[in-house]
């Protein structure tokens, strides 16, 4: 076994039943979810490559001329020009693995991404398996984290209620992106190496590898969240610097070895498409006259407000992750805090990413729920708050928490309800009004 937990004081059992159970309703709702399939942007930018890899034997999702256009591609600005011809401009490896799930359904049981039936079927089994098991994957790996770092069992229930219920994770978890795995992977990796980091659990070549591996696929998905990884990875290197290095790198250097020769083979290029305007911004592209949240012009501070305590602002939307911010003051001036220095590490990274996104971003994440580029964060805003979840012992603490857990509830509701579309945010219909 690979998991050695420490022992824990008084009797954890109901209470890991009660975690397990919550756990468990989480992904229900999430099935439930999938009883209506939603396909915008996102999704139809990476089911274009499907249907082209598997039926045309190309990732080009434009068709020569005299073929009629794919619904796909015609439904997504999500796409580059690339040698005369479009392609997605979405990482690579998760279409290439939506294809091969798609090639054996279509093989086998003859379903095909034509018609409505047909269709709903081939997006409800590729949602399952790369969003709702990497849900589940989330779920169980940030337990497991509760019960390395958490001493009591009953106050490990705080943050996973917080993590289930108060964020966009189980909202978007029943439709095609690329955050619900990445932020699932990214939990993998935080896991290992905290928990070897730290000594909680052995440091087993198979966790160094595992950690690379995840690391390794957190690029592959959503390459801004390798910020997390690296810290994380240092942090793994100053403890066990052979170790980490050898095995975890062997691990990073599976998905990352095949990512960029994709992306060289495909685009000319191992850079990101959106690095090469020459591609991203071809003479028809959508992003040459955007409208609506794409077409904003904000000045940068309104931007940044908005985005965090505004509109679309993520602890405005889920206040209950300011915890984490509260939990990063408390490791900045206690240092008897556990994790101190990957929690102030994890808020540094958090801070320059957040940077990244107002200095490079101008639509709030697009037509979604609240900024979805935050939703890797979330998890790690409440490991930063572990700190504050175990003092959470007085009748004022636990009203403060479900004061703070009932706008967030409200606001996961919402975005279960409707993960996708502009501007139907509570705090746009009572607070701010529309960005335009």
């Amino acid at each position: 076994m690979l998991h050695r937990h420490p022992t824990v004081p008084g009797k954890g059992g109901p209470i890991q039943v009660a975690a397990w159970a919550m756990v468990l309703l989480s992904v229900v709702a999430v099935l439930l979810g999938l009883r209506t399939i939603i396909l915008g942007d996102s999704a139809n930018s990476r089911l274009a490559t499907v249907e082209s890899l598997v039926h045309h034997g190309t990732w080009r999702i434009d068709r020569p001329e005299g073929q009629p256009r794919s619904v796909f591609e015609a439904g997504s600005v999500d796409k580059v020009f690339v040698n005369g011809r479009l392609l997605s401009s979405k990482p690579p490896l998760l279409p290439l693995a939506m294809a091969a799930e798609y090639y054996v359904l279509n093989k086998a049981l003859g379903w095909t991404l034509d018609g409505r039936d047909s269709l709903k079927r081939v997006v409800q089994a590729l949602t399952f398996t790369f969003m709702v098991l990497p849900h589940v994957i989330l779920a169980i790996y940030f337990l497991l984290l509760l019960n390395l770092f958490i001493v009591e069992p009953w106050q490990r229930l705080l943050p996973l209620g917080a993590l289930l219920w108060g964020t966009q994770l189980t909202g978007f978890a029943a439709q095609i992106n690329n955050h619900t795995p990445a932020a699932a992977l990214l939990l993998v990796a935080v896991y290992y190496a905290l928990g070897v980091g730290s000594g909680k659990l052995a440091p087993h070549p198979l966790r160094f590898a595992a950690f690379g591996l995840a690391g390794g696929l957190v690029f592959t998905l959503d390459m801004p969240l390798t910020i997390y990884i690296a810290l994380s990875g240092l942090y793994l290197i100053y403890r066990f610097p052979r170790q980490a290095m050898l095995w975890g790198g062997l691990g990073m250097a599976v998905p990352l070895v095949l990512h960029f020769a994709l992306m060289a083979s495909l685009t000319g290029s191992p850079l990101p498409v959106q690095t090469r305007k020459e591609v991203y911004l071809y003479e028809s592209a959508p992003w040459r006259n955007p409208g609506g949240l794409d077409g904003l012009n904000e000045p940068k501070g309104l931007y940044a407000f908005h985005l965090l305590f505004g509109r679309f602002g993520t602890f405005l939307l889920f206040p209950v992750l300011t915890l984490g911010l509260a939990g990063t003051a408390l490791a900045a001036i206690r240092r008897d805090v556990p994790l101190r220095g990957w929690i102030l590490g994890a808020f540094a990274a958090f801070t320059v990413l957040t940077l990244y996104y107002i200095q490079s971003t101008t639509n709030y994440g697009g037509a979604s729920y609240g900024f979805r580029w935050h939703i890797g964060s979330m998890p790690l805003l409440l490991l930063m708050a572990l700190p504050v979840f175990e003092r959470m012992k007085k009748g004022w603490h636990l009203a403060l928490y479900a004061l703070l857990m009932a706008v967030s509830l409200y606001s996961a509701w919402e975005c279960y309800r409707q993960p996708w579309g502009e501007q139907h945010e509570w705090t746009c219909r009572l607070l701010f009004g529309n960005a335009y």
